[in-house]
């Protein structure tokens, strides 16, 4: 009989001899190369690799370790991780441009200008977005567009903001960005561990960019032009929170999400789990009890209250 290991083939079983009468023999024979079996081995035994930083992730770390706080309802305020000496021109008219492109679009479709607005209003309703001011600072315009998703069960049409728009000079806010390290586990840990649980439980962070608010002197580089109805003036807006499609959107937030976690002391076991077992927004994890399950999804609750993010699902 023949079988295959991780060593190799393997063969054992009964061998006949020449003549009836002689007998039996039990052999086995094993056909590997040893070196190779033997790195295998230390292949699998070895601790995983420590993850090293980039001077420009290293950077986006030290930058959030030192300006972040916390607005008096606990949620962070944080400040974009900036290049030095990238100068960004004007970019309102081609925002503009891009308005009227869209509009035109929207004309053709009352229910998608429906929902347009919605979104946009929605934004001035929960104070993530307020009519810019005249400003010295240094601004940036994103154009922006609809994205429609049927078949989404929270969300079927949201507007996405374009932050890799060219400026005069030829630069972009994202090109004038640090994007961030990569802080969550990969998807295929974060899967594998949740396949361990005998009892599990799923969620995601509702509207978890929006949580976090952008520091004062930064949010004139997040406006964008806007109007209800093509019969009023264009309007300039800025965004007060952090804004999906902007390039260090994802750190800004993951960030948040585990400094929330490391500042609390409600549970050790829940912090582990906001750090280990949420890919982006999403939450998957589990335990072997229903009643230590239960006691889990209240403690990872309260925990990311306190930073201002609450579960949808």
């Amino acid at each position: 009989m023949t079988q295959r290991t991780v060593f190799g083939w393997t063969l054992f079983g009964n061998v006949d001899g020449l003549e009836p009468a002689a007998p039996r023999l039990q052999s086995l024979h094993c056909d590997v190369q040893l070196d190779r079996a033997r790195t295998r081995l230390w292949e699998l035994e070895e601790a995983p690799q420590k993850t090293h930083l980039t001077y420009e992730e290293r950077h986006c770390e030290e930058l959030f370790e030192t300006t972040h706080r916390r607005a008096p309802d606990g949620r962070f305020v944080v400040e974009l991780p900036l290049k030095p000496d990238v100068l960004l021109g004007d970019s309102r008219s081609y925002a503009v441009r891009s308005l009227l492109r869209i509009e035109r679009r929207l004309a053709r479709d009352d229910d998608l200008r429906l929902r347009y607005n919605e979104f946009m209003q929605e934004l001035l309703d929960m104070n993530h977005m307020e009519l810019a001011p005249e400003s010295t600072n240094q601004m940036f315009y994103m154009p922006h567009h609809p994205v429609v998703k049927d078949s989404s069960v929270t969300t079927k049409m949201r507007v996405v903001f374009n932050a890799s728009a060219k400026t005069a000079t030829g630069n972009s806010l994202n090109d004038a960005l640090f994007v961030g390290p990569q802080l969550q586990q990969d998807l295929f840990s974060i899967l594998t561990r949740f396949r361990t649980h005998r009892h599990a439980v799923a969620s995601d962070i509702a509207k978890m960019y929006r949580q976090i608010c952008v520091a004062p002197e930064h949010i004139d580089l997040q406006r964008i032009v806007w109007r209800r109805d093509p019969t009023l003036p264009i309007q300039d807006y800025r965004m007060l929170r952090v804004t999906y499609g902007v390039a260090a959107a994802s750190h800004l937030a993951v960030r948040s999400l585990q400094q929330t976690a490391k500042y609390s002391h409600i549970c050790d076991k829940a912090s582990a789990a906001i750090h280990k077992d949420f890919y982006m927004d999403d939450l998957i994890t589990g335990t072997s009890s229903k009643e230590e399950l239960l006691l889990l999804q209240q403690n990872i609750s309260e925990i990311l209250k306190e930073g201002g993010f609450e579960f949808r699902k």
